[in-house]
């Protein structure tokens, strides 16, 4: 065997050492299907009409299976904590490891912002005049980054648990809006949405940015693998990949054929609160009021959730040398404290210069700040997210030139499937980024201002990425200088 197939790093040694083993298939499960679905994700489709089916099958045949099918592929060789940064390290060493992390870890910051935003939208449209100043958004905002991060210094397995309760109920709304669907067209309704209209199907550059949405919807899939050392000894990697990836596709279907039969085109009006909406009109604002609290319930624990693996993120990166080793300290329930810390203060100075910035320039509209800094920041997220995942098709191509014998041994997904997967993703993400850049997504914010926004919070998230990770090398090497010369 070659010597990096032999050579463990340290962290996958110690993960497995210090860390609980006791995530199971059904939790990695769980886990991937809160990562991968947002229940507001088919809202911004709805209105471009039936094509929006088109762009999500598109979208899940180009990108998220052949993501899925890397993920599942990558892991079965390397079931180690970090997931893309173990990979990347195996693949090309530690010069683009690093490089892979921070551009992995950048997303996930920007996540934990734009689905706390998410939050936010809904909880503003149970009332009107609720949360319309900048500042009060900001609070509610610090106030769910604060919660989620004392839920995630909690043990894990609690953590979990509440993760694994808010996916079965919000995949539980998910099937109450499809059967609101029926019962509305079995009542004698109308639908909102005309489906055997040809032009309604056609892709035409009016829907291009669909595109970038559905794909937003699709990032993510090595996520939760990112705490595969935590693993028990019954988990196998394919098997909650594969199911998670059905029910994600599932709901993202379902919602959106709901979404089209009970609002269509009003749905612009209404936003991601059109689905609480929908809901009220068939069973009435006391279901309705019931489903909001689920998918408010949902954000927070999201949060818990982001936060708690991107901090592993951080921390095998730490134990391995590459950022400074405080970020790997654990705390007594066996979780890495330090980054957990670090990550939520970033998030909150992030919220509050987005967020405060209107009382020093002034804006139109300060009620709408939340949607379009969820708008923004997702598509930027986008947009650095699309490279980090490029990463795990380069990767995959090189583990198979460095090995051919050792990887076709471990091999578990057809060739065909494989390497079509390989060529197909990566030109997605860079058509993704494209479109992104070019097409607004929100609705008060011009093309050439947006591209100017996303670009900018791009560049500036890329630039403070590679400044931390130089002085956070440089930290790394000089503590183990440190440690050298008291030995």
């Amino acid at each position: 065997m070659k010597r990096w197939q032999i050579q463990p790093l340290a962290s996958e040694d110690y993960t497995r050492k210090a860390l609980p083993q006791k995530t199971g298939n059904f939790d990695m499960m769980m886990s991937f299907m809160m990562i991968m679905f947002f229940i507001s994700n088919p809202v911004g489709t709805i209105a471009a009409g039936p094509v929006s089916f088109v762009y999500w099958g598109i979208g899940a045949l180009i990108f998220f299976i052949p993501c899925v099918v890397a993920v599942a592929q990558l892991g079965r060789m390397f079931p180690h904590e970090g997931s893309t940064y173990n990979w990347t390290h195996k693949a090309l060493g530690g010069f683009w490891s690093l490089f892979a992390s921070i551009s992995f870890w950048v997303p996930g910051v920007l996540a934990t912002v734009g689905s706390a935003s998410i939050g936010l939208t809904f909880i503003q449209g149970l009332h009107p005049g609720w949360l319309a100043e900048p500042w009060q958004q900001a609070v509610v905002l610090v106030v769910i980054f604060l919660f989620a991060c004392v839920l995630a210094l909690r043990p894990m397995r609690l953590l979990q648990n509440m993760v694994n309760i808010a996916t079965l109920l919000t995949y539980g709304i998910v099937v109450l809006l499809g059967v609101a669907a029926v019962v509305w067209i079995a009542t004698g309704h109308a639908s909102a949405t005309h489906f055997a209209t040809p032009d309604s199907w056609t892709i035409k550059p009016d829907n291009f940015a669909l595109f970038g949405s559905v794909i937003l919807a699709y990032l993510g899939a090595d996520v939760p693998i990112i705490m595969a050392g935590e693993t028990n000894e019954k988990y196998r990697t394919g098997r909650p990949l594969l199911w998670g990836c059905i029910f994600v596709l599932g709901a993202y279907f379902l919602v959106t054929m709901a979404l089209m039969v009970l609002q269509g085109p009003n749905i612009v009006n209404l936003g991601n609160f059109s689905i609480i909406g929908s809901i009220d009109m068939v069973f009435g604002h006391t279901v309705g009021n019931i489903a909001a609290t689920c998918i408010i319930i949902f954000f927070p624990i999201f949060v818990a959730l982001d936060q708690s693996l991107f901090a592993r993120l951080l921390m095998v990166t730490s134990i391995d040398r590459r950022l400074p080793i405080s970020l790997s300290k654990l705390n007594k329930h066996r979780v890495p404290s330090n980054a957990i810390i670090f990550q939520t203060v970033i998030a909150i100075v992030f919220t509050l210069v987005l967020f405060l910035s209107p009382y020093v320039i002034p804006i139109a509209n300060p009620a709408e700040l939340g949607a379009n800094v969820q708008a923004v920041s997702l598509a930027t997220l986008v947009l650095v997210w699309a490279v980090s995942t490029i990463f795990l098709f380069v990767d995959l191509i090189v583990l198979y030139f460095k090995d051919r014998v050792w990887f076709r041994a471990h091999q578990v997904i057809p060739s065909v499937i494989l390497w079509g997967s390989v060529v197909i993703a990566p030109i997605a993400s860079v058509v993704a980024i494209v479109v992104t850049l070019n097409y607004s997504q929100a609705l008060t914010i011009p093309n050439d201002q947006w591209r100017l926004l996303v670009a900018a919070l791009t560049v500036v998230s890329l630039v403070a990425s590679a400044i931390g990770s130089i002085f956070a090398t440089s930290e790394a090497s000089w503590q183990d200088q440190v440690q050298e010369a008291e030995m």
